[in-house]
């Protein structure tokens, strides 16, 4: 998979084209950003997040259990932002939601591809 990642003038702004998509990305107005997109580190998690999600909800459509109505993720990061320390999922459930299989759930969103590739980073 290749994409091709576009600046513009103000340096901050960048848009990455993968495929037909782009994304744009750029750094807070404190930053020297124009605050129109999220930074490059939000999209991180939000693919955290989307991929955590997914794979519980693909877990349970699998299974024939009830469906996740949503997930929220938690991310602290180091004070001097450089980095997340610690991310906490939690994976919404309905009420009638199997209370045996509920770890269940949570096994299987612990399989996420980005979180397995965030635990033990690709040579890069």
């Amino acid at each position: 998979m290749d994409f091709k990642v576009v600046f513009y003038e103000e340096f901050k702004h960048i848009e990455v084209e993968i495929g037909k998509w782009s994304i744009r990305t750029d750094q807070s107005v404190g930053k020297g950003g124009t605050g129109i997109a999220p930074n490059p580190g939000s999209y991180l998690y939000a693919a955290v997040a989307s991929c955590t999600a997914a794979t519980a909800y693909g877990y349970c459509y699998r299974s024939s259990l009830p469906l996740p109505t949503g997930a929220t993720v938690h991310v602290d990061e180091a004070e001097d932002g450089s980095r997340p320390i610690k991310l906490t999922f939690e994976i919404h459930l309905p009420a009638d939601f199997p209370e045996d299989r509920i770890q269940a759930v949570h096994k299987a969103a612990d399989g996420c591809l980005i979180k397995k590739a965030m635990a033990e980073p690709a040579g890069i």
